[in-house]
């Protein structure tokens, strides 16, 4: 069974804060902050304009990722020469990942995952799903993701107004 503790600061869209730009870091901070204190960076995103997001956790550092709305976003490892969207390198147990491990991307309101690699990709949900090389599966916001050894959890802003 996944341990999903201590809870992640930004699962929920109440919490604000501000989250570093670069892709290799993501360390959510606190809304005042002038400089990442993981990475030095200096670019932040805020938290209240990530619709869509993986939350995980680097060490003892809350991070966050944004998936992107009008394409794919790419999970994996960087290297020298590449960085994902989604860059787990920095993540206990990422020597799972592969560079390109999978893909989110969104179509019809409907959010999904594609495996792209080789090692483990499951979603763990109200019934786990383990998504088989060159597979999809649905993603709904709550849900684990398990990639290779690295959790993170899936969370999606509700939609608000009429249908």
């Amino acid at each position: 069974m996944l341990n999903f503790e201590p809870e992640h600061p930004a699962t929920s869209f109440a919490a604000t804060g501000k989250v570093c730009a670069d892709a290799r870091c993501a360390t959510l901070l606190d809304d005042d902050a002038e400089i990442c204190d993981e990475c030095a960076g200096t670019r932040f995103t805020s938290l209240q304009t990530m619709n869509a997001r993986l939350c995980g956790w680097a060490g003892e550092r809350p991070a966050v990722f944004g998936l992107h709305d009008d394409g794919p976003t790419l999970v994996g490892r960087s290297t020298a020469e590449q960085t994902p969207d989604v860059d787990l390198r920095r993540f206990p147990g990422s020597d799972t990942v592969h560079r390109r491990h999978a893909s989110i991307d969104r179509a019809n309101n409907q959010w999904q995952v594609s495996h792209l690699g080789s090692n483990l990709l499951a979603v763990i949900g109200r019934e786990p799903i383990t998504v088989e090389p060159g597979q999809a599966a649905a993603l709904h916001s709550g849900d684990a993701l398990q990639v290779g050894s690295v959790v993170l959890r899936f969370v999606v802003r509700p939609l608000s107004g009429p249908m």
